[in-house]
């Protein structure tokens, strides 16, 4: 076994060897001699270094193996494992352990683990590509398999961003809400809803507005609950709620996202304007709607409801068609249903719509703008990574997994959300009812089992809630 100093007396003779005139003549070639043999020296002496931890447990610890009953299985077992700087290649000894057990303590000191052919610092940095491309080109320049990045993927750890506390909080703040139609394997379709916290547009650049300081959270397979409450959670950690004047939720008018504004405190619905203004205009193509189109906006512009439905009843007299009969009262009926919101946005009195394009760059570039079609696990795991990547993430060898612990149970993320956002609920909870004298014997009625972080933030915030069973 070599030591350091022989290594590098073969590298610098190696060197000499190959930097020879024609090779001087090109720095490229003197950048591929030099990086080739100092790499293979590092090899070289990780390989050593290796060796020698593995040498020590096999002579210097003799006596120590002999008093613990520890046996010599096979010496000079060898393993490759790929980095991202090449592969290693070391040999090491195979022992058994007093109850029986086999084991490789050489891999066990240095942190290896069974199974692991591909370093985790690799994984991670493969992984990090995969959320912005497929797997085979995140893994291209290796002899990994596409395969292999899917299965890493699932074995990942959760991973979001954590939230800092933002210097001087809004008055107002804009959540845009929608989500993305993504195709499942072997059939079928899956929504998944995405929700970007921000500080309002940047409209400085009259070609390219933007949003101001957005923090983007989705979810697959979550309960809607789970998911309203990981949001507020995630609100009450960055800002301070009780200078918050208005919180506009933009979205299109769905289920799920009225739900998620009955969570938010001081929550004002603001209808998405591409959503909005799609469903006016297949309005007014109908027969005999277009001479309508002026007073009809004029009347959603100046919040006349009135006015507004007894124009859509002209209209709707006006169909012959069944057809056409049902579309124009399912317009009249989630217009009047939503009509706030859609006045807000019409009115103009706040920043402009960006749902769509919030989708787009966030899930759709990854999950569904392509053919492609996923597992529910999958999913739900390229549905994380995608979101803390596009939240400023960088993945660690932390986050990564050889393969999913049998005790595992992803059931517990589908029913109560992401832990770290729970942490933030239970401890923002706990806050509370340290500051207050709380009693359930109060006046007001409620269900212990509903007595949640929502309940608690809303009640803070002056919006008190009769919570029954």
């Amino acid at each position: 076994m070599k030591i350091i100093p022989e290594i590098w007396k073969d590298t610098t003779q190696n060197l000499e060897k190959n930097l020879q005139p024609e090779v001087l003549k090109d720095y490229n070639l003197i950048t591929n001699v030099v990086f080739g043999c100092l790499g293979e020296a590092g090899f070289e002496i990780i390989r050593n270094i290796i060796e020698q931890i593995d040498e020590a447990l096999v002579k210097g610890a003799k006596a120590i193996r002999k008093e613990q009953k520890i046996t010599i299985k096979q010496r000079r077992v060898k393993r490759e494992i790929m980095t991202p700087f090449g592969n290693i290649t070391y040999c090491r000894t195979y022992f058994q352990m007093a109850n029986g057990e086999y084991i490789y303590l050489t891999d066990h000191l240095i942190g290896v683990e069974k199974f692991e052919r591909i370093s985790k610092e690799l994984v991670a940095e493969i992984l990090q590509k995969s959320g912005e491309m497929s797997y085979a080109k995140a893994a291209a320049g290796t002899t990994i398999s596409k395969q292999t990045v899917h299965n890493r993927l699932m074995a990942l750890k959760e991973v979001v961003k954590p939230v800092e506390k933002v210097r001087g909080t809004p008055e107002i703040l804009d959540v845009f809400a929608d989500e993305d139609h993504v195709h499942l394997t072997p059939k079928g379709n899956a929504i998944v809803p995405l929700v970007t916290i921000t500080e309002g547009m940047d409209e400085s650049n009259t070609k390219r507005h933007k949003t101001i300081n957005p923090f983007h959270m989705a979810e697959y397979g979550m309960k809607t609950s789970a998911f309203s409450e990981n949001v507020l959670a995630v609100l009450t950690e960055r800002y301070d709620l009780d200078q918050v004047e208005e919180i506009r939720l933009h979205g299109d008018g769905g289920r799920w996202i009225e739900g998620l504004g009955s969570v938010l405190p001081k929550c004002k619905p603001v209808m998405d304007g591409y959503h909005i203004e799609k469903r006016i205009r297949a309005f007014l193509r109908l027969p005999g709607a277009s001479g309508y189109a002026r007073v009809l906006r004029k009347a959603i512009e100046e919040g006349d409801l009135k006015k507004f439905q007894d124009y859509c009843i002209a209209i709707c007299d006006r169909q012959e068609d069944k057809k056409n009969r049902e579309h124009a009262n399912e317009f009249v009926y989630h217009c009047t249903n939503h009509w706030d919101a859609i006045t807000r946005r019409k009115g103009g009195q706040v920043c402009g719509s960006c749902t769509e394009a919030q989708v787009s760059h966030v899930l759709s570039e990854r999950l569904s703008r392509a053919p492609l079609g996923w597992s529910e696990q999958g999913l739900r795991q390229m549905t994380m990574l995608r979101v803390y990547i596009k939240n400023g993430g960088k993945l660690t060898k932390e986050d990564v997994r050889v393969s999913i612990p049998k005790e595992t149970d992803f059931t517990a993320y589908q029913e109560d959300g992401y832990a770290l956002y729970r942490q933030y609920a239970e401890k923002q909870s706990s806050d509370y009812l340290s500051q207050h004298d709380w009693s359930v014997f109060g006046k007001e009625s409620f269900s212990l089992s509903k007595l949640d972080f929502p309940y608690l933030l809303l009640k803070s915030l002056g919006a008190p809630q009769n919570v029954t069973v």
